[in-house]
């Protein structure tokens, strides 16, 4: 499996989240706000994060997370908005980094996710629900323009769920963003996963988003 929308409740709210939102950190293709823990390569994810401040500004968006997502611990979480079009990739996270903008993680957390994948939660707070896509290939140092004319697997996550999980450490994906759809807002989350709440909930998951569900894709 490597895309399936979760079977949980919506996330309250939404309109302000998306009103507050003010973006003021910039990562790679997005602009963002860090929740919890923080980006420091010389700090690798993978003891517990402590929520910011500026998760105070989000207090309904922070209940639903502690409530609703299969972790025992969090170690990293933001949302972000993208600024345009973002490039096939994956999220692998290393134990040393190859490229400046890679944040580092220890072994045992990579390994950990590796072995509970789909294991990438995010969630959509505002904005398309059918441009994120997963494709085949992708160019680690994101210089080769022909990989954006490669066949992609559109995903869908239905209006019932704002939260979805994809194998984000080895299977390419990236984002068409439609120019009028600029309020699309999406979380990622990080940290060390309760396996067994984990595995219960995509398997309920898949179950209820079978016809959404992606196992695998084909050129």
């Amino acid at each position: 499996m490597i895309f399936c929308p979760l079977a949980i409740p919506l996330i309250p709210n939404k309109r302000q989240i998306l009103d507050t939102f003010s973006g003021d950190e910039s990562f790679a293709w997005w602009r963002e706000e860090t929740l919890l823990g923080e980006k420091d390569l010389a700090k690798p994810f993978g003891p517990a994060g402590k929520w910011t401040a500026k998760a105070k500004k989000y207090p309904q968006l922070i209940e639903w997370i502690q409530q609703n997502l299969p972790f025992e611990y969090f170690t990293y979480i933001r949302i972000a908005r993208s600024r345009g079009d973002v490039w096939p990739h994956v999220d692998a996270n290393y134990a040393t980094a190859p490229l400046p903008h890679h944040m580092t993680m220890e072994q045992w957390m990579i390994d950990h996710i590796r072995s509970n994948e789909p294991a990438g939660y995010r969630f959509i707070v505002g904005g398309s629900r059918t441009n994120l896509y997963m494709c085949k290939r992708y160019d680690p140092n994101y210089k080769d323009v022909s990989i954006l004319d490669q066949s992609k697997h559109y995903c869908t996550i239905p209006e019932s769920t704002d939260a979805f999980v994809i194998n984000h450490q080895d299977q390419p994906h990236g984002v068409d963003v439609d120019e009028s759809d600029r309020e699309r807002l999406v979380g990622f989350v990080i940290g060390k996963l309760n396996v067994d709440r984990h595995k219960q909930l995509l398997k309920i998951s898949s179950s209820k988003y079978s016809q959404h569900t992606v196992e695998s894709i084909n050129e």
